[in-house]
């Protein structure tokens, strides 16, 4: 079991997958600068009530981040670029002086990569298109070398539900989160 500091938000995070990060508030800012100077990451998980100000309640599943960019902007907020590295599962949280939730996390196991299975590319024509709209989010995505990144990277741009984003980070086989998505996107077709 592993201590990690945490920064809920309002939009989940999946492996392999950059976030453009914008941080005001002081917790964040002595949060973020050590980080940087450990040269470590934060948990991110996606608030389930509550907001990004103030208190939170979140979802157990987590994705651990790591910085791989940061700037100065001229509003005075920090940007930051995250990356999704491992996934976690909190057992117990707790606040640290500064308001910086803590939580007691167990890493969940690194999958073995998988090819895309050739059924798949239908999926991977959704995420080519879906990708090309990404590119105005500023958000920043690997080529496709493996079921578990195109997994990843369909349940980060596509409209679920926050528990059906959850019920994926904790799927273990990205084959059976691939049938998920395709089984969401069939409903939808249906519409």
């Amino acid at each position: 079991m592993s201590q990690i500091p945490i920064f809920p938000l309002r939009v989940a995070l999946f492996p392999g997958v950059t976030l453009p990060l914008r941080i005001f508030e002081q917790r964040y800012l002595r949060l973020v600068a050590d980080t940087l100077k450990a040269d470590d990451g934060f948990g991110i998980v996606l608030i389930r009530s509550g907001g990004e100000v103030g208190r939170s309640d979140v979802w157990p599943v987590g994705v651990f981040v790591k910085i791989v960019d940061w700037s100065q902007g001229e509003e005075g907020l920090l940007h930051i670029m995250v990356q999704g590295q491992r996934r976690f599962r909190i057992n117990s949280t707790s606040r640290s002086e500064d308001g910086v939730m803590m939580a007691e996390v167990d890493w969940l196991p690194d999958e073995p990569l998988r090819p895309v299975p050739v059924e798949c590319d239908g999926l991977l024509a959704v995420l080519d298109e879906l990708k090309e709209h990404a590119a105005m989010l500023s958000l920043k995505f690997e080529p496709v070398e493996s079921a578990d990144a195109l997994s990843w990277q369909l349940a980060q741009l596509l409209p679920l539900d926050d528990k059906v984003r959850i019920e994926l980070l904790d799927t273990e086989d990205p084959l059976e989160r691939l049938a998920t998505i395709a089984a969401s996107l069939d409903r939808w077709s249906k519409q």
